[in-house]
């Protein structure tokens, strides 16, 4: 499982702040946890509704990539800011953070995936929005992965995100972000899945609990990457459990060493 540490995240009230005001020691903090914690990419979204948000992205990364050797994912719908980052990443494969199927978008991102040579997070809504089915979604998932042929972007570097939606403004939300990760392992073995985890207790109490179990359903169902805080100890003892329980840890080798270091909280 490839753990995105999700913190750095300009939407976030203390992060906004933090950037806004070039508050290194707190951008420092937020990355230095999350590689601590095991976390394999540090996402970095700069994206605070004002400012520049390229220059922003040229300081967060300046700032992480000085506290720790993790790699990054470059997280913007701006492909300018993206071909910055990508810029400044040097010869480090960072996660492309993220394409959909808006042609205006998606043909100008994917390019950069097969220039630099990234994997890129790609999210099945179009100009239409979010199709409301598994089907529609999949749909969405066939066009972007025609694209990215077309640019010479392999299978292997898709990974689709099924999209979540809170459970606070819909209750079948979990079951649709389930049953479409389902659907994409089926459909499209080439390719590799991601979820933005957080966002399904969006509005509601004891976050952390919603969380776990969204990822451990989502482990049994093949989920690949997650995007996650990776600083809290509940919820990577749930995902080295559900690796275990899915098939996944061989000789429950992961499962083990988090045990030996205490880390099954």
């Amino acid at each position: 499982m490839i753990i995105i540490g999700e913190k750095i995240n300009g939407t976030l009230a203390g992060v906004r702040e933090a950037i806004e005001q070039r508050d290194a020691e707190s951008i420092t903090r937020l990355a230095t946890s999350q590689a601590d914690a095991g976390a394999d990419y540090i996402d970095v979204n700069v994206g605070t509704g004002t400012g520049d948000e390229a220059g922003s992205m040229e300081w967060a990364l300046e700032v992480v990539r000085n506290a720790t050797d993790k790699p990054v994912s470059l997280d913007s719908s701006d492909p300018a800011v993206l071909m910055k980052g990508l810029e400044l990443c040097g010869e480090s494969r960072p996660f492309i953070n993220s394409a959909n199927g808006e042609l205006s978008k998606t043909e100008c991102i994917l390019p950069l995936a097969a220039e630099y040579n990234c994997p890129i997070v790609a999210l099945p809504m179009d100009e239409s929005g979010i199709p409301d089915t598994p089907e529609g979604r999949l749909e969405i998932c066939h066009r972007i992965l025609e694209s990215a042929g077309r640019w010479g972007v392999p299978e292997s570097d898709l990974f689709f995100d099924p999209l979540v939606i809170p459970v606070s403004t819909e209750h079948r939300q979990g079951r649709l972000t389930l049953d479409t990760l389902s659907i994409i392992k089926s459909e499209l073995p080439g390719v590799s899945t991601v979820l933005g985890l957080s966002n399904i207790s969006f509005g509601l109490p004891k976050r952390s609990l919603l969380n776990r179990s969204l990822l451990t359903m989502a482990i049994f169902v093949g989920l690949d990457a997650v995007f996650m805080d990776p600083t809290d100890a509940g919820l990577r003892a749930a995902l080295r459990a559900a690796e275990v329980v899915a098939g996944d840890d061989e000789f429950c080798r992961r499962y083990l060493k988090a045990y030996r270091q205490d880390e099954l909280k």
